[in-house]
């Protein structure tokens, strides 16, 4: 983890911070077919943005009170205001399909829990930045974007890592779209560990999960 990162983690462990109220938000993953294979449209976000600044995401917000009117799934509705406001194209409730499911460690100021959904973008409808909070978007198969962050010329937070990950094996958008009518999404809360020199991060099937959070993932 980054060195401030990492310090925040040990002063958590120290005792000295609380655990901070996970945010609800939602993201979307807007997929296309392209004669390379399946592409996915990303965009990074200005540095000046408080959460994420300069990193390489996918379209996507906070739960927002809007969102909760009338008893409705307020991730869900996230999800479409976000994707429209932010790119301009229209879903609807049936496009989405729950991908993944990521809560912040708990040590982190900011926290959100935030769900993931696939959506292939709608016929005759083409994505722009039409919020202006991104200095660059388009289309990219997701090897390509995840080669560009190991060549380190984007950065990503990991979710958006693994995500595009899931979807590499996809040639197509109907393959991805099938794939998520039957899978299982389970939470993700990345854990830490501490070796005396750096901070590592730790997935749910990592050995040492959740590391030197004792408290839980919760």
């Amino acid at each position: 983890m980054p060195a401030a990162v990492a310090e925040r983690a040990r002063a958590f462990v120290a005792g000295g911070l609380p655990v901070a109220r996970a945010r609800r938000a939602a993201t979307v993953a807007l997929v296309r077919d392209a004669p390379g294979g399946l592409e996915v449209y990303v965009h990074r976000r200005h540095t000046s943005m408080p959460f994420a600044a300069g990193m390489m995401a996918f379209p996507g917000g906070r739960v927002d009170p809007v969102d909760l009117a009338d008893g409705g799934d307020g991730f869900v509705r996230a999800a479409l205001r976000e994707t429209y406001e932010e790119t301009g194209v229209l879903l609807q409730p049936g496009d989405l399909v729950p991908w993944a499911h990521w809560i912040t460690p708990r040590f982190e100021e900011r926290r959100y829990d935030t769900w993931f959904y696939l959506a292939a973008l709608p016929p005759g409808q083409e994505p722009a930045d039409v919020s202006g909070e991104a200095d660059e978007v388009g289309w990219t198969r997701p090897a390509d974007a995840l080669a560009r962050a190991d060549r380190g010329e984007v950065i990503m937070l990991p979710p958006t890592v693994v995500v595009l990950a899931s979807m590499g094996g996809f040639a197509t958008v109907g393959e991805a779209l099938a794939a998520g009518a039957d899978r299982v999404v389970e939470t993700v809360t990345p854990g830490w560990l501490d070796d005396g020199e750096r901070v590592w991060g730790l997935m749910p099937d990592d050995a040492d999960y959740p590391g030197d959070d004792r408290g839980g993932a919760s």
